[in-house]
């Protein structure tokens, strides 16, 4: 299921594209899934359509997702893609670290921050 946050500074294509990565990296979406109609998800979110097509699009042209004409958008990664995403997520990771270094976040709040994110997925 995809959550948009209207009050988020990231653009809601940016969020739909993030989720289902994270959606595909954890093997909830495989191989094949169909995803959500695009006009379908534009009205569960309460979006325009245009929105969905943006991220989709994204996601296509990054090759995680494929479409057929006339039946929608489809999951197009296989399970060693998910390494490849995994890398690439971490290497954003370790620059979105080494920038808040600068500004004085130490280790030790970036360790508490890090289990405080685990902990709030385990319950």
């Amino acid at each position: 299921m995809i959550v948009v946050n209207g009050q988020s500074s990231t653009p809601i294509y940016q969020q739909i594209i993030e989720q289902v990565l994270a959606q595909i990296a954890s093997g909830i979406m495989v191989h094949d899934d169909p995803l959500p109609g695009i006009r379908t998800m534009a009205k569960d979110l309460g979006i325009n359509p245009n929105t969905v097509v943006k991220a989709y699009t994204e996601l296509e042209r990054d090759g995680f997702v494929y479409s057929l004409t006339g039946k929608g958008y489809y999951v197009s990664t296989t399970p060693k893609d998910h390494s490849e995403l995994t890398a690439s997520k971490l290497s954003e990771i370790r620059k979105t670290i080494e920038y808040v270094k600068h500004f004085g976040v130490t280790e030790k709040t970036m360790i508490e921050l890090v289990s405080s994110i685990y902990k709030e997925k385990r319950q």
